[in-house]
């Protein structure tokens, strides 16, 4: 264990026990966890967890499509897509605003739906609220991270001054033609937006070397390890993270859809030195939160 602890850089924390059920189950995993900060907090105790980050997300066009199969009306759809995104937001604003000393929180856009004037005033908002950072995920919006409509989240990270989370990754959703939040789709935005740092989520799944090229160019680029401790065996995944760079790599898991405190012990286990696990579990993140990396 790290002195100062862990900081898990990325769960996707829920405001009920049922919304959390809801969410895990919706991608094939089985659990009892319930996803609720309530619940969050006391895995951090058992996983000696010092701060969480709760990523408000939510597959927003799915949800949409969803409604409209049942036939609501499309537009209808997607104002109460974004009043539930929205809601969201608010919820892990305030929740960060009730547990100061453990949660930090971002704030989750869809730039597609919500327009750039939608977008531009939900991240004004929540990050006058606390949030420190922005959600995307452009495998769900079904845009690449250089496409057009992506613009507004990047010139938004720079005005604020925050970084930005993405899903990244060499997946396809079923019938799509390419990988949007594949790893080498960011090599425009990171040399665009020099000042933005941009955190790949799941060391790039699949594309990790594509995540280790753009570290070795660009130093506003950085990745976690959510969904990825205990799913690579302990070599693979140190290898991994030393390609990427030590000073690269956040401490994450992906809570509730995997067991935090189960990755909390697998990263322990994993044959670092105490520096590089002090950075990976602590240190870089602590940097990213003050805006130093």
């Amino acid at each position: 264990m790290t002195s100062s602890g862990l900081i898990d850089s990325h769960t996707h924390t829920q405001p009920t026990a049922e919304e959390g059920k809801e969410f895990v189950g919706r991608y094939g995993f089985h659990s009892d966890r319930q996803g609720t900060v309530g619940e969050l907090l006391a895995t951090m105790a058992r996983g000696h967890v010092t701060r969480a980050m709760i990523v408000p997300w939510l597959p927003a066009q799915e949800l949409v499509a969803e409604q409209v199969a049942r036939g609501v009306d499309r537009d209808e759809a997607v104002d109460h897509v974004i009043e539930q995104w929205q809601r969201l937001n608010r919820w892990a604003t305030d929740s960060v605003a009730r547990h100061p000393d453990h949660l930090s929180c971002l704030v989750g856009v869809d730039p597609v739906l919500m327009g750039d004037v939608g977008v531009t005033s939900e991240i004004a908002e929540q990050i006058g609220k606390g949030a420190c950072g922005i959600k995307v995920a452009p495998m769900f919006i079904h845009r690449r991270p250089d496409d057009e409509a992506m613009e507004v989240v990047w010139r938004c990270a720079r005005e604020h001054g925050v970084f930005v989370l993405s899903q990244s990754g060499a997946s396809r959703s079923a019938g799509e033609e390419q990988a949007w939040g594949h790893p080498a789709y960011f090599d425009a935005v990171l040399s665009a937006y020099p000042t933005v740092t941009v955190q790949l989520a799941h060391l790039g799944i699949g594309a990790e070397d594509d995540v280790a090229s753009l570290t070795r160019r660009y130093p506003n680029v950085v990745a976690d390890t959510s969904m990825q401790l205990g799913a690579m065996a302990p070599d693979e995944i140190v290898a991994t993270i030393r390609r990427i760079g030590t000073d690269r790599v956040l401490f994450g898991t992906n809570y509730p859809l995997v067991d935090q405190v189960a990755c909390a012990a697998a990263f322990e286990t994993l044959p670092l030195t105490e520096e590089e696990r002090h950075e990976i579990g602590y240190g870089n993140a602590s940097r990213l939160a003050t805006r130093q990396i």
